[in-house]
Formats: C-alpha cells, sequence, structure tokens
C-alpha cells in the first residue's frame, strides 16, 4: 500500500466511526428527550396535585378552626 492508500483508508476508517458515534449520540438524545418529556408531564401532573392538597389543607384548617371557635361558643 502506498501512503496516499494508507491515509484514504485512515479517513475512511475514522468517518465510519464518526457516522457510528453520531448514530449513538443520536440516539442517546432522542431516549434523553423523551424522558425528559415524561418526566416533565409527570412534574405537571404532581404540581397539580400538590396545589390541591396545599388548598386542601388551607380548607380543612380553616374549618378546624371554625371547629373550635364553635366549640368554645358552646
Amino acid at each position: 500500500m502506498t501512503k496516499e492508500e494508507d491515509d484514504a483508508s485512515s479517513v475512511s476508517s475514522c468517518n465510519s466511526l464518526n457516522a457510528e458515534n453520531y448514530s449513538q449520540l443520536l440516539q442517546a438524545f432522542k431516549e434523553t428527550h423523551e424522558e425528559a418529556n415524561r418526566l416533565a408531564i409527570f412534574n405537571k401532573q404532581l404540581k397539580g396535585l400538590n396545589n390541591w392538597l396545599e388548598n386542601r389543607a388551607k380548607a380543612l384548617e380553616k374549618e378546624l378552626e371554625n371547629s373550635k371557635t364553635d366549640f368554645e361558643n358552646l
């Protein structure tokens, strides 16, 4: 083999590795992106649940306070 053939072979091998690495990186990115989207949806649901629970706790605290007042008046 001549030096030029060796260089061409090295470049071809390098390009093949780069394409393979790119494919692996692209696949990893897609999986990470999908997981991030799932987590965003899950986070939104949990925020909604948290807001509902906070409002429920406030309502129960108010009800407890009213019950204490009613009890004291009796």
